[in-house]
């Protein structure tokens, strides 16, 4: 048995969460990674997969050679490494990210680096929703929030400011609010993919508080609010970099700058500096790098005289 194979074989398994689609990935038929899963059980001598007519999940002795094997992986790849040409890195991660990141700025990040790096494989998930890094077979998550205490090593990549915008037409027509707690007056496009939909937090007396709104149309998805704001159709909470150009050309007006929050941290999210895999480091490197250039900067002097 080539028990380094069988590792690698055994972590797509987990990865994936099904025998046949590690099998579509390994370019074999199932009951080969089947077979492969069952040798490497029987060498180490406990069940690593509960398996179901649908689907594979760890078992708790899973979890631990997963990581175990993921370091064992990690030092066969790194042997292989060719520092002086890292563009023969081979490799494929899993990438998770929010919507907000993976409209707007993480393919920029990513088109780069595969230019740079053409051998290897990514996999991009855009989720508002956090994800379980090991249990779901993601090698690395972009988020955006204040982190709670984990095991996951974090790296700062920025900050997200959020803007509250609406057309001129809009404002014309139902006048401008003045305080956050006049939205109540307004109709408001709501996010529905947040847990927070109807609570948009605003800065007031140095204190970060949250204003109920409302409105007749929510939405999933922060682009369709964004074309909606533009048509008139309500007032709507964004990221900044969703609104910059309207800002700019006037398109939309931000209303209610001087109470808005503060933003809100961008962060790389992986399991362990031990289980960084050579492609895997070398992604967390670039994207650490390049972030800054993607992320756009307003101009004040520009957009606020």
């Amino acid at each position: 048995m080539d028990i380094v194979k069988s590792f690698k074989v055994f972590q797509l398994v987990a990865q994936e969460q099904s025998f046949s689609r590690a099998a579509d990935s390994l370019n074999l038929v199932p009951s080969a990674v089947s077979r492969q899963i069952n040798e490497l059980e029987h060498w180490l001598g406990v069940r690593l997969l509960n398996r179901t007519t649908r689907t594979v999940h760890l078992t708790k002795e899973g979890s631990d050679y997963l990581a175990k094997t993921g370091q064992i992986i990690e030092l066969v790849d790194a042997l292989k490494f060719k520092k002086n040409d890292p563009k023969n890195i081979e490799g494929k991660l899993k990438i998770s990210a929010p919507m907000m990141l993976g409209q707007h700025l993480l393919p920029q990040i990513v088109a780069g680096f595969k230019r740079d790096f053409p051998n290897v494989k990514l996999s991009l998930f855009l989720l508002n929703r956090k994800v379980d890094l090991i249990e779901e077979g993601f090698d690395l998550a972009l988020r955006v929030s204040h982190l709670a205490d984990s095991n996951l090593v974090a790296r700062k990549l920025g900050n997200l400011s959020f803007a509250t915008v609406a057309s001129s037409d809009y404002l014309a027509s139902n006048g401008t609010p003045k305080v956050p707690t006049d939205l109540q007056q307004h109709s408001c496009l709501i996010n529905s993919a947040v847990s927070s939909a109807n609570r948009w937090g605003y800065k007031i007396n140095g204190r970060v508080k949250n204003v109920k709104v409302a409105g007749d149309i929510d939405a999933n998805e922060s682009l369709a609010l964004l074309s909606l704001a533009k048509q008139g159709q309500g007032v709507a909470f964004l990221p900044e970099v969703y609104v910059q150009k309207e800002l700019a050309n006037g398109t939309l007006v931000e209303v209610l700058r001087e109470f808005r929050p503060e933003p809100l941290p961008i962060n790389l999210l992986y399991v362990s500096n031990r289980l960084v895999s050579p492609v895997l480091k070398t992604f967390i490197d670039y994207v650490v790098a390049y972030f800054p250039e993607v992320m756009p900067k307003l101009e004040a002097e520009v957009l606020y005289p």
